[in-house]
Parts: C-alpha cells; structure tokens; sequence
C-alpha cells in the first residue's frame, strides 16, 4: 500500500510533458508580445514627436535605441501629464477592478500595475492640482461596482467583464494611445543659444563634437558643440 501511494504521489505530482509544452508556449508568447509592444511603442513615438513625417523620423531614429525604451516611457508620461491624468480616469479604475474581480492568476500583475497607476495619479494631482482627476477615478470605479451587481446575462455586465479579463492589454493598448497622440519629446524643452542665433527645441542626443536637437517646429537639426554658446 505504501508503494501504491508513493507511486500516486509521484504521479500526482511529476509535471507532464504537455504541460511542460504549454507552460514553455506560454512564456515564448508573453515574451513576443512584450517585444512587440516596445517595438510598436517606439515606432509611435518616433513617428509622433516627428510631426509624422517620414524624413524627419528616420533622423530621430538614429539618436535612439531598443535600451532606450524604458527612458522613453518614463519620460513620455512625464512630458504628456494631462493625456496621461485622462488616461488614468479609466486605466485606474479597470485596474483596481482586475485586481479585485478578475481573474486570480493575474492579481499580482494588476496589483502592481495599480500600484504604479496610483502613484502616479497622486504625484500628478499634487504637482498640478487636478483635484479632479481622482473623483473622476473614483466615479469610475463606483460605475464599474454597480455593472459588477447587474444580472450574469446582461449584455452591459457581460461586455464590462471581457474588458476587465483583459485588463492588461487595455491598458498597454492606452499607453500606445499616449505615444501616438503626445507630439512632445521625452527630453526637457531648451533654449539653445548659439553663435548664429537662439535655437528652441529639444536635445535629443549628445554626441562627440555635435547636439542632435529637434525643435519647437518638428525640424531636426545638428549643431556643432563649438557653435553652442548656453542650453537653458
């Protein structure tokens, strides 16, 4: 009998090359995705911050590179805040709301996504006073409970709960929105002074002898670091 259990335990317990295959897809898939959507996001912004024109793309693309994605994602939410607050009125909300009724599997994710949401809804309401934005948040969410306690069968309930399955991608598919539509560079604005004239615009790399800057008017231009007299 104990040789009987020991085998089941065994049985029981060893993982299955089918699963082993499916947990292996699985992580190929995620990591695809993940590439993709970096990819995608840089392209967006690329095209976005060139007024979508394809000359000057192609010139703010070699100033960049894959590494660079994650100094481009923080700096485009910070240079787009008010998109990004309109963003958070719905992002938030579906997040809290995975987290607390979808699926298990997937709440650690959205509790640290909804984490990083929050705090960044706190850091733009202090810094700006849009004290609206978590009512409008909070309104959300209420909006979100009350759908929650609709009928199973009801057409709202049900498509209310697809959206909250897929929380994840709605939230990713919100962040491409954000570098589509900000046109602003994630670097900070300067006033270039040089010996031909003042410059405004953005600096956007620092290279040996020479200043790659796209200016207020979606122009990229290169100055020789001897002509620049003052950045502010």
């Amino acid at each position: 009998m104990v040789a009987s259990m020991t085998a089941g335990d065994a049985t029981e317990t060893t993982e299955t090359p089918e699963h082993s295959g499916r947990t292996a897809h699985r992580a190929w898939s995620a990591g695809v995705s993940s590439t993709m959507w970096v990819f995608a996001f840089l392209i967006l912004r690329i095209f976005a911050v060139s007024g979508y024109s394809w000359d000057t793309a192609f010139l703010v693309s070699t100033t960049i590179s894959l590494n660079d994605g994650l100094a481009i994602l923080f700096g485009s939410l910070m240079a787009g805040h008010l998109l990004v607050a309109l963003l958070l009125v719905f992002v938030l909300p579906l997040l809290v709301a995975a987290l607390l009724w979808g699926p298990r599997d997937r709440r650690l994710v959205m509790g640290l996504a909804a984490t990083v949401s929050l705090v960044i809804l706190v850091t733009i309401t202090a810094s700006f006073h849009s004290w609206w934005l978590p009512v409008a948040a909070s309104a959300v969410l209420v909006s979100f409970s009350l759908i929650r306690r609709l009928p199973p069968d009801h057409r709202l309930r049900r498509v209310w709960f697809a959206v909250v399955v897929r929380a994840s991608a709605v939230a990713g598919a919100a962040v491409l929105v954000l570098a589509a539509f900000l046109q602003t560079p994630w670097v900070p604005h300067e006033v270039i002074g040089t010996t031909d004239g003042t410059i405004t615009g953005y600096v956007l790399s620092v290279d040996s002898g020479y200043l790659n800057v796209l200016t207020d008017d979606h122009v990229f231009v290169i100055l020789l670091s001897s002509d620049v007299t003052s950045r502010k």
